[in-house]
């Protein structure tokens, strides 16, 4: 059923143009027809149906440090009550969304937004460990929908206790030292499908044939009927 998609690709500290294009071919491979676009109020505004949203972004308030506070003029971000709506509506009345990465820290001053996720970022509580090697193994469920090998090494940020809702598929866990944290889920939200890949912070890591793999099958996922 693969149809349109549109990646949201914006945000601090991240490299987004390297990574929103390998997403984009990641997608074409899988049957997307994608686009990026860097305005979240263009994403929104065309936005329809099933279309599939992938949030390849890091935008939030950047109130909890203030070694942010240089930053915040050109990033920081307050997400509309309006705009949450309009992201819930779409995905509970049949859309798709897959998350990446930094992703999961997005507009924080909305609870809607980790909802729809079935977990997420939780300033003072989820972490990760600096950028460097990281074992992923995936789960019985993650065996049964990919087609790449069930271990592989990556380097990425693993990021820790993002505390997945229990309507949530495990498919991947990741160890960078500090034992195995679920990094990659599906779930349904409302009639619409949702995935979540917490690793992807450069092209390193979505380049590697087993992450692409795993990142292949959500998308194959997404784009089924039901």
């Amino acid at each position: 059923m693969a149809g349109r998609a549109i990646i949201y690709s914006d945000g601090y500290g991240h490299p987004f143009a390297e990574t929103s294009p390998i997403l984009a071919d990641l997608g074409r491979s899988s049957g997307w027809n994608v686009t990026i676009e860097p305005s979240l109020d263009a994403v929104l505004a065309r936005l329809a149906g099933d279309d599939l949203l992938i949030v390849n972004a890091l935008r939030w308030s950047m109130t909890q440090h203030e070694k942010y506070a240089p930053d915040r003029a050109q990033w920081a971000v307050m997400l509309p009550d309006a705009q949450m709506q309009r992201l819930d509506d779409h995905v509970r009345l049949g859309g798709r969304l897959l998350v990446i990465h930094t992703g999961t820290i997005c507009w924080d001053n909305q609870p809607g937004w980790p909802a729809i996720m079935g977990g997420g970022w939780q300033w003072g509580v989820s972490y990760h460990p600096p950028l460097g090697a990281v074992r992923v193994e995936l789960t019985e469920a993650g065996r049964a929908r990919s087609d790449g090998p069930s271990r592989f090494e990556i380097v990425d940020e693993a990021y820790h206790q993002l505390s997945p809702t229990a309507d949530c598929e495990i498919l991947a866990m990741a160890d960078a030292g500090e034992g195995a944290q679920p990094v990659a889920w599906l779930r349904h939200h409302g009639r619409g499908r949702v995935g979540v890949d917490a690793l992807g912070h450069d092209g390193r890591s979505l380049r590697d044939p087993g992450h692409a793999a795993l990142i292949g099958a959500m998308l194959s996922w997404l784009g089924e009927e039901g």
